[in-house]
């Protein structure tokens, strides 16, 4: 009876385990898949217990695929864990703050010290006109002299802060979200980088279609960016509501990006939900704000608080070769 027990309940957890595995290679097309596929770096404890189980009720043949089943699991998410990579060239690093800020609600005083800290160029999404005049008020704009900004009420409203001067900026339209494009130009680098700021349509607050729409859009808008930026450097900042194991997150890497996170083996980069004051329970369990590179190399990565967001923020640091066509001797 045990045997038969532990192997019920070996088939389920197996049943689970594999769940999440296949969701990573899904399109999202309903709310299932997509909390699974969120869910998948967890769901691999399944395929254990499965394995265990299996090997408890002596079932040799299940024990070895559940076996399979955790390497493999193990396996796709590894490669999150491993690094930095080193930029090989002479470089500039600039330092790159992306935050969501609650519907306008984060403490300014808080994004401006942060910022202020830490950071070369700050990219805002869910930016009010209040926040922003507040934010303003509170000094980042003597830290940050250069910016490009699109307050809007609620969650609509984006923006990008530098300490160098943005040479030319544009917007990005066909989104549920206003986007921007912002040339930068930085010190001794040849070709001025371009910022991206993000943010793309929330699945289970949204309809699922808006997000769909959107994540079909924007491997062409990375695509453009990228020709437009010729030989300089692409660094696309903000929130992109979707984490590293969903499809169409990992589809946009098809257009020569790097996930900035994975880049540096910073693992998951959790920074949603944020712990808030009175809820010690609530931990952030998915990394949906994300930084992408191309043309450049992140070095760090990880999440900082943002108090009064839902959000924790992600800092980076990012190497801009100074010149990606000269060619340097081997070191």
């Amino acid at each position: 009876m045990i045997r038969v027990f532990a192997s019920v309940l070996g088939v389920l957890a197996f049943a689970v385990g594999a769940a999440g595995l296949v969701s990573r290679y899904l399109p999202i097309d309903n709310e299932f898949i997509l909390v699974v596929a969120a869910a998948s770096p967890y769901l691999a404890i399944a395929g254990v217990i499965a394995m265990i189980l299996f090997a408890l009720a002596r079932r040799w043949v299940l024990t070895i695929l559940a076996a399979v089943l955790c390497v493999v699991m193990v396996g796709v998410q590894l490669p999150r864990f491993i690094g930095p990579e080193n930029a090989g060239v002479p470089s500039v690093a600039v330092r790159v703050l992306s935050a969501n800020l609650g519907l306008g609600e984060a403490d300014p005083v808080a994004v401006v010290q942060s910022a202020r800290n830490s950071a070369d160029v700050v990219v805002l999404q869910e930016m009010t006109a209040g926040l922003a005049a507040a934010m303003s008020g509170a000094g980042l704009d003597a830290t940050f002299p250069h910016r490009v900004i699109d307050p809007r009420p609620q969650a609509a409203g984006i923006g990008v802060w530098s300490r160098y001067p943005i040479v030319s900026s544009a917007p990005i339209e066909g989104y549920q979200m206003p986007m921007l494009s912002a040339r930068i130009r930085v010190p001794d680098v040849r070709f001025d980088p371009t910022v991206l700021a993000v943010h793309l349509a929330a699945p289970l607050v949204q309809p699922l279609d808006d997000f769909t729409n959107d994540y079909e859009r924007f491997p062409g808008t990375l695509r453009e960016v990228a020709k437009q930026a010729g030989s300089g450097a692409v660094i696309v900042a903000g929130d992109l509501n979707a984490t590293y194991d969903m499809r169409p997150f990992r589809r946009l890497l098809d257009e020569g990006y790097r996930d900035a996170a994975e880049q540096v083996g910073a693992g998951m980069t959790r920074s949603f939900p944020s712990t808030v004051p009175g809820q010690p329970w609530r931990r952030p369990v998915v990394g949906i704000d994300h930084v992408l590179v191309r043309s450049c190399v992140a070095t760090s990565a990880g999440t900082v608080s943002v108090p009064g967001s839902d959000h924790r923020g992600l800092l980076t640091t990012i190497e801009i070769p100074v010149d990606p066509t000269a060619s340097y001797p081997d070191v």
